[in-house]
């Protein structure tokens, strides 16, 4: 199957889900969306050793 096929069968699925389905539907679907893992440490690996972020403590202080 092709990804054009495979596109459409996905989107016939949905369009005969329930409405109140939808929005777990479009979570899981942002969640494959996602970069995977190892690039998501290493982005943030980054991000720390250049100073940028937020100390945890000064969010959650009741930790």
């Amino acid at each position: 199957m092709t990804a054009t096929e495979l596109r459409r069968e996905i989107k016939k699925i949905v369009d005969q889900l329930p409405p109140d389905r939808l929005a777990s539907l479009a979570d899981y679907v942002h969640f494959l969306g996602r970069p995977p893992l190892p690039r998501r440490i290493k982005a943030a690996e980054k991000a720390v050793a250049a100073g940028r972020g937020v100390n945890w403590r000064k969010i959650r202080s009741d930790v």
